[in-house]
């Protein structure tokens, strides 16, 4: 932790334009229940994060991370807890950064939510915020909860969610498997394809990723990438069927080693694969119900 910022510094770098910043300063909690302050705030930019969480910041890079701001607090009996309030570039960013990591219980806090095991993570307009801690009793939950909401007060209006998200079929689809991002980093993350970009994805890529439930538990996982260039999303698809289906030239679905289907379809800039269907059929279904414009 190595660069220290002053209050002042904090409000203006982060919530200038929120509203009068000793309003902003004098209404962050300092204090929550028996925890209260320790120490002084820290704020990490892109040139910054490694600092802050190294081994991790890739996965921030990867979105239009701007900074986040620290706040530790302290319970008497020595127990930590911990806010990030991490400012991201757009409402899209902020939900994708908490779309590409969710495994709990929605928390009812912000656009969207989980807690579970001392960790509320919540997204709300272009900021996406984290509270943890070690501690493992009532008291420390519900100091998390009512610190989050305070916090999600303070951090305006809502956003849109991405654009991309619309084109996704609705039937069998599992609402809180949505993940949205630009990276191959976040792709493996999610779901491994190969240790090489065979994608092409990079910062400008937008990509959603979801699960669908199918008859008899089957689960059918579906990747949508937008490249905004038809010739790009063509290039992508011919790398794919290349590395990923590299013993057939069919166009259709084609039954992989472990008995599942795998499809992949050019829809204008767009290049859509369906993975792990338990049918040809399946696959297909799924493909015909993305929304695209020619």
């Amino acid at each position: 932790m190595k660069k220290l910022v002053s209050l002042f510094g904090l409000v203006f770098f982060i919530f200038c334009g929120r509203g009068p910043m000793t309003d902003f300063l004098q209404s962050l909690p300092d204090h929550i229940r028996e925890w209260k302050v320790d120490g002084k705030d820290r704020i990490y930019d892109r040139g910054t994060l490694y600092d802050y969480m190294d081994g991790g910041a890739e996965v921030y890079l990867a979105f239009d991370f701007r900074r986040v701001h620290v706040r530790r607090f302290r319970r008497p009996d020595g127990m930590e807890m911990t806010l990030d309030i991490y400012e991201m570039g757009s409402a899209p960013e902020a939900f994708g950064i908490f779309s590409c990591d969710r495994e709990d219980e929605e928390a009812g806090i912000g656009q969207g939510s989980e807690y579970g095991f001392g960790l509320l993570r919540f997204w709300k307009g272009s900021y996406f915020v984290t509270i943890m801690t070690g501690a493992e009793d009532e008291e420390a939950d519900q100091a998390v909860l009512e610190l989050g909401k305070k916090v999600e007060e303070l951090l305006g209006p809502e956003g849109p969610e991405p654009e991309i998200l619309s084109v996704l079929p609705q039937e069998g689809l599992r609402k809180n498997s949505l993940s949205y991002f630009h990276s191959n980093i976040h792709l493996n993350n999610r779901f491994y394809i190969a240790s090489e970009n065979i994608l092409n994805l990079d910062s400008k890529t937008e990509c959603v990723f979801a699960e669908y439930d199918f008859s008899g538990g089957d689960v059918v996982n579906l990747l949508v990438v937008r490249y905004g260039d038809g010739q790009k999303a063509l290039a992508a698809y011919g790398a794919f069927t290349s590395n990923y289906m590299p013993e057939t030239d069919e166009k259709g679905p084609v039954r992989t080693e472990s008995h599942q289907w795998v499809q992949a379809r050019i829809m204008g800039d767009m290049l859509a694969v369906v993975f792990d269907a338990p049918t040809g059929n399946e696959a297909e279904r799924v493909l015909s119900g993305i929304k695209h414009k020619n």
